[in-house]
């Protein structure tokens, strides 16, 4: 382990061939990536942190933006950490191990995942040299009081923590931040508190070195019957639908039109549609929301292609607010992609018409599976 780490180490002792474990949780859009790649930047590089994604669905937008910023990055997709693929979850963490000898590994939960059967597994293996030192829960200040009373997840999650950050707080009214403060208090009133700054993330020294006390194996309670009840917690919660068109340089196939789809995501209701996350090809480059009232920027030669090839994008959209972050290289798994992109939220049935539209989708490219409300 890197002498890097000292300043970074748990309060229990743990020898040089252990590698200590950070959890992110947060429910869907609430910003867990862009935390997590602000955390990185402050890190020495000679500290080897490597960071392991879970996706609900298998877009992997987040993955090509962590490779954008030279991060090692392993994928789990197409499942969840705390039921589906939890079994999978300790192979993964094996072979990061072996491969890149880090001094941490950071897991990114899926936005609908529960805290504490990913506890309970790195918990299991403190014997293959895995230290679980802190679960860290991102709040999403102005949408968490929407969905806390209809997702037991957000829930859960904002009550089993370490450290609660209040993300996107500069965007709501002073009299707002205290209500969703008063809400997660009602949740969790001991956990520390912290807001996250936009564009400095969260200082390592306070991410690093909790040394959790939550989740102990003698604490699991659940039974396997219970655990059992949790495999299908997503389908009782959020409506998917996933997309995927790939590029032939056909007048079928062809780039979206910038424009159009900035109107079709502007006109997609907030409070059904949770989250757009995925990549798009578009005819040139787009500006994020807050950077341009056109939205569409001129020719980047640095970055935009021909016309006819068009310009790769990460689209993110949370909650009625979007970004778009240009592929300068895109790695050959998502050379020839057209969209892919996971769509998620609450009655989104009624609304495929306008996706499928927004997306010139056939049939065929279209795959959804629909919430069994209890």
């Amino acid at each position: 382990m890197s002498s890097v780490a000292l300043s970074h180490k748990s309060h229990t002792v743990i020898d040089e061939s252990t590698t200590p474990v950070t959890v992110f949780t947060g429910f869907l859009g609430a910003g867990k990536t862009t935390i997590i790649l602000g955390l990185l930047k402050q890190i020495s590089p000679k500290y080897n942190v490597v960071l392991l994604k879970n996706e609900f669905g298998d877009a992997q937008t987040d993955s090509a933006l962590a490779r954008e910023s030279h991060i090692q990055v392993t994928e789990m997709t197409n499942g969840c950490l705390c039921c589906v693929l939890v079994g999978q979850m300790k192979r993964a963490l094996q072979e990061m191990k072996a491969k890149y000898s880090p001094d941490r590994i950071i897991i990114e939960t899926s936005g609908s995942a529960f805290p504490a059967p990913i506890a309970w597994q790195i918990r299991e293996m403190e014997g293959d040299g895995f230290h679980l030192d802190s679960i860290l829960t991102v709040i999403d200040c102005i949408n968490f009081c929407g969905y806390e009373d209809t997702s037991y997840t957000a829930r859960m999650q904002a009550q089993y923590t370490d450290l609660v950050l209040l993300n996107k707080w500069e965007q709501v009214t002073d009299r707002q931040l205290d209500i969703v403060v008063d809400h997660v208090n009602e949740l969790n009133t001991d956990t520390p508190k912290i807001k996250v700054n936009i564009g400095n993330s969260i200082d390592p020294d306070v991410a690093f070195g909790i040394d959790t006390t939550l989740f102990k194996l003698s604490d699991k309670a659940y039974s396997g019957d219970d655990s059992a009840n949790m495999h299908d917690h997503h389908s009782q919660e959020v409506d998917l639908v996933e997309i995927r068109r790939f590029w032939n340089n056909t007048d079928i196939s062809r780039p979206l039109c910038p424009n159009k789809f900035v109107s079709f995501l502007k006109s997609l209701p907030a409070d059904d549609v949770y989250r757009i996350k995925g990549i798009v090809r578009l005819e040139s480059r787009v500006n994020d929301e807050a950077e341009s009232s056109l939205d569409v920027a001129s020719s980047d030669s640095s970055i935009c292609k021909s016309a006819t090839e068009g310009v790769l994008h990460i689209v993110n959209h949370a909650f009625g607010r979007y970004t778009f972050t240009p592929l300068a290289e895109p790695d050959n798994t998502i050379a020839n992609v057209l969209v892919k992109t996971t769509i998620m939220g609450n009655g989104l049935r009624i609304y495929l018409p306008a996706i499928q539209a927004g997306f010139h989708a056939s049939d065929d490219e279209i795959e959804t599976h629909w919430a069994q409300k209890q």
